[in-house]
């Protein structure tokens, strides 16, 4: 513990001079004077302070653990919860018949800034209007007629309306105005435009029901929608995996008002005001946590918890492969910052995660242990000096 006793002010202690031996009659020492007793008089305080850093060190990691937990959830459970189960028969879809009620909206949404398409995703979008000739395409903001029919057809539960919705930045704010007016604040002062586009999918999925797709992905064929409405639940969500846990949110189909985007659209203030402070310092994980891919990813891992077994059939989860003949994701990634790839490196290796975080969890511990004994020895310090002062002042 001479570390400790250092930083409680022990390196600062005087050099005695031997004690001469009166008795004896000469002027030799007795003995040396003894430090030892020094250092006994510190072992109560070195065992009391370190008594108190020990404390402190597991406040901090319950505290992490306590914090983490979600995350922490989502990389054990993350076979349990999504594990692609879904596999289509890669088959042309069956047209719909004219009328029939479906659980799932026959609508696809995709997002861009304005009515003005981005040369490099025009042949993408192209691609996606050939495929989905039938549906009537939208290329502006949501007009209040087609949203009064929209409105109508979920509330009475049908989905006999078919369209194509290109939802713009001035779009989604009236939509948002219009229906979740409590969003609108948030959604404006996001830090990023891609927060935005993230967060306005899971409103009109929750809202209408129906596709989504990035506007960097191609399109092959109509999604057999029939293929995954056969079974009995009546809400229906599916999402693509994506590593090393959880799901993407570059694809997602749903049924209208489908419990898990319930939980979406709910959470999404809670973690905009918990990311909005640090957005500048980190904005890819910022991204990614407050409205990407692995905020999504905790909401759903949140929803199949609150249910009795999992998997369930409320939420199916499909492989990329699995929907290689639909779709092809050109991955523009435009939103990728300059730490992007270095936090996807540390993505595909989860136990590099776990080890640098026990690592930087060690590290940091000693650091605050540092800087708290040396507050301590300092003021320890100036009150001992202050002490001896005043001592000095009564004798004079």
């Amino acid at each position: 513990m001479a570390w400790l006793s250092r930083m409680l002010g022990g390196s600062r202690q005087t050099k005695y001079e031997a004690v001469p031996d009166e008795e004896a009659g000469d002027a030799s020492p007795s003995r040396p004077y003894r430090r030892r007793s020094r250092t006994r008089l510190l072992l109560p305080r070195q065992r009391k302070a370190a008594a108190v850093l020990l404390c402190i060190d597991v406040l901090i990691v319950v505290t992490l653990v306590i914090v983490l937990e979600p995350l922490i959830t989502l990389l054990r459970r993350n076979e349990d919860l999504f594990t692609p189960r879904l596999e289509l028969h890669n088959v042309a879809a069956a047209p719909d018949v004219p009328g029939a009620k479906h659980k799932i909206p026959r609508i696809l949404h995709q997002t861009t800034p304005n009515d003005t398409i981005p040369a490099k995703w025009v042949e993408s979008q192209r691609s996606c209007k050939e495929v989905y000739k039938d549906y009537e395409y939208m290329v502006s903001r949501l007009t209040p007629n087609l949203g009064a029919r929209l409105v109508a057809a979920c509330t009475l539960g049908t989905s006999s309306l078919t369209s194509t919705q290109l939802w713009t930045d001035k779009g989604a704010e009236e939509f948002l105005a219009t229906n979740y007016s409590d969003f609108v604040e948030s959604w404006k002062n996001y830090a990023f435009p891609i927060q935005r586009a993230d967060a306005i999918r899971y409103f009109v999925l929750y809202h209408f029901g129906g596709i989504y797709l990035d506007m960097d992905t191609q399109c092959n064929q109509t999604f057999p929608m029939q293929e995954v409405e056969n079974d009995s639940s009546n809400d229906v969500a599916i999402f693509k995996s994506t590593a090393p846990t959880g799901v993407t949110n570059d694809l997602m189909i749903a049924s209208a008002r489908h419990p898990a985007f319930t939980m979406a659209i709910a959470q999404l203030p809670y973690y905009y005001a918990w990311t909005r402070f640090w957005a500048e310092y980190g904005p890819y994980i910022n991204i990614m946590l407050s409205s990407g891919p692995l905020f999504i990813s905790l909401v759903v891992k949140d929803y199949l918890l609150t249910l009795p077994t999992t998997p369930s059939p409320t939420v199916k989860v499909i492989s990329p492969p699995g929907l290689d003949g639909y779709i092809t994701d050109l991955e523009s990634s435009t939103w990728h910052r300059a730490d992007a790839q270095t936090l996807m490196w540390l993505g595909t290796r989860p136990w590099t995660w776990f080890t640098l975080g026990a690592v930087g969890t060690f590290f940091g511990l000693c650091l605050i242990n540092y800087l708290l004994l040396a507050l301590y020895g300092f003021f320890a310090r100036r009150v001992l000096s202050l002490s001896a002062r005043l001592k000095e002042a009564k004798v004079a």
